[in-house]
């Protein structure tokens, strides 16, 4: 998805049908998903005044993060399995009021483990919204309009994700971190004042079957994985505890493609998917590409509060320009796609983004914004730019028009999968102390490093010319 760099609004292009006040679940879709995206950019610049308050550990700090990317990863294909079979419109209030409930919880936590009980339910209400969202989006809009519709979807998740880390930044320069949970409250009450009389009624299919086994071993697997994988590389958990951990996820993540593959057409990840090249290839791209760019996100306003001293507030409007670039660019890499076909935009960016995360390496304890920060933050910028749009396209066209919807959701629970598994392996940074910006710098290396890889990914990919959103028949 262009603006919200994620390829989420393709699931949106998938649906074939109408249905009347168009112009109104337009407004009710994009409020109530602006407000997963927001929640989603909070952590990064509350990381430092949420752990100094609770005394927390390098071993706690990154589940402020992934928390909530967990269920969004393991949830969201099954989310849109619920819509279908109690109806779009109840699910996707009901993921409002949960949302609304855990930003309170989060708000009013005395402890870390109630406040990653709030995440969780955030990150829960989040599943739900997004994809119930995006297709009640999809079936209120004809053919000829959902594109555009789509567009001001995402525009509005763009402008949330970059307005929310600056607005925490001014509260937590004379104020506390619970306020930038606290403010998300009532935003979701005034979502669900729009949601309820906004969004079409009906369509449940009683008789429709939910994969729950998918969904719980999904859910075992990554947290499993995302908890051994914090221990294991910030020293700060028991080494034994951690690889018993990281075995046990790979057991539960290989129960799941047995328990998928048995499922068969019912499967919330049909296995037959994962017989292409493209697909294959897409998804590769993505967790290596995303787990480093979000793990940037983290870091680098963490680094800039505690290792470079600036105030919260630049740390927070450290990535406006990135979102506004993006924003930008991102209409453009469709001729670039037109002039070098499907595979070239994907190898430049990734590359890009690498030669970003390298750039990161001239911050130190006495960065400077514009000098040190921006000349990453502008890189970065320009190597999303040129991903995200023709990755959503690659998404959509690499499979029959009857999966393009699947695919997409995959592709987004993919990316948060790459997310979880980024955050959980730079647990050592958030160590702070003297080491901080040699954690820092190596992080930024090994995150470079994974962003070449991705690029390379790119060659599993048949070539050939790009498709402006036209699924395969």
């Amino acid at each position: 998805m262009t603006a919200a760099l994620t390829p989420d609004g393709a699931i949106g292009l998938a649906q074939r049908t109408r249905s009347p006040g168009g112009t109104a679940v337009l407004v009710a879709t994009s409020f109530a998903s602006s407000l997963v995206f927001a929640s989603g950019s909070l952590p990064g610049v509350s990381l430092a005044a949420i752990g100094r308050e609770l005394s927390l550990t390098p071993l706690q700090l990154p589940w402020l993060v992934n928390a909530e990317l967990l269920p969004l990863a393991a949830l969201t294909l099954t989310a849109g399995s619920l819509g279908d079979r109690f109806g779009r419109r109840s699910v996707f209030i009901l993921g409002i009021v949960l949302f609304g409930a855990g930003s309170l919880l989060s708000a009013f936590a005395g402890s870390w483990g109630t406040l990653i009980l709030g995440r969780l339910v955030c990150g829960v209400g989040g599943a739900l919204i997004v994809p119930n969202g995006l297709s009640m989006l999809g079936a209120a809009f004809p053919s000829d309009r959902k594109a555009r519709a789509v567009g001001v979807w995402s525009a509005a998740a763009a402008v949330a994700s970059a307005a929310a880390p600056g607005l925490a930044g001014a509260v937590l320069e004379y104020g506390s971190w619970r306020t930038t949970f606290l403010m998300l409250a009532p935003l979701a009450a005034l979502a669900l004042f729009v949601a309820v009389p906004w969004t079409p009624k009906g369509g449940a299919r009683a008789g429709l079957k939910v994969d729950w086994l998918g969904s719980g071993l999904s859910i075992l697997g990554l947290a499993a994985l995302g908890w051994g994988l914090t221990g294991l590389t910030n020293g700060a958990g028991s080494l034994a505890l951690s690889l018993t951990a990281i075995l046990f996820a790979l057991l539960a993540l290989g129960a799941l493609v047995v328990a998928e593959k048995r499922q068969g057409n019912r499967a919330m990840l049909p296995t037959r998917l994962l017989t292409s090249r493209d697909v294959i290839g897409v998804n590769l791209f993505t967790a290596l590409l995303y787990g480093p760019f979000v793990a940037m996100l983290t870091l680098l306003p963490f680094v800039m509060i505690q290792g470079a001293r600036l105030p919260p507030i630049v740390a927070g409007a450290a990535f406006i320009p990135l979102q506004i670039l993006v924003t930008t660019i991102s209409p453009l890499a469709g001729r670039v796609c037109q002039r070098l076909g499907r595979r070239a935009p994907l190898i430049l960016g990734g590359l890009m983004v690498a030669a970003g995360c390298l750039a990161g390496l001239r911050i130190d304890g006495h960065a400077a914004y514009w000098s040190d920060i921006f000349p990453a933050v502008l890189i970065l910028a320009l190597g999303m730019g040129l991903v995200v749009a023709p990755l959503s396209t690659l998404v959509l066209t690499s499979v029959n028009s009857d999966l393009a919807g699947t695919a997409a959701g995959i592709n987004s629970s993919v990316s948060r999968v790459g997310s979880l598994v980024g955050v959980a392996l730079i647990g050592g940074v958030l160590q702070g102390g003297p080491g901080l910006m040699h954690a820092f710098h190596l992080a930024m290396a090994v995150a470079a490093g994974s962003c070449v890889l991705a690029a390379l990914t790119v060659l599993i990919i048949e070539p050939g010319p790009h498709a402006d959103f036209v699924p395969r028949d």
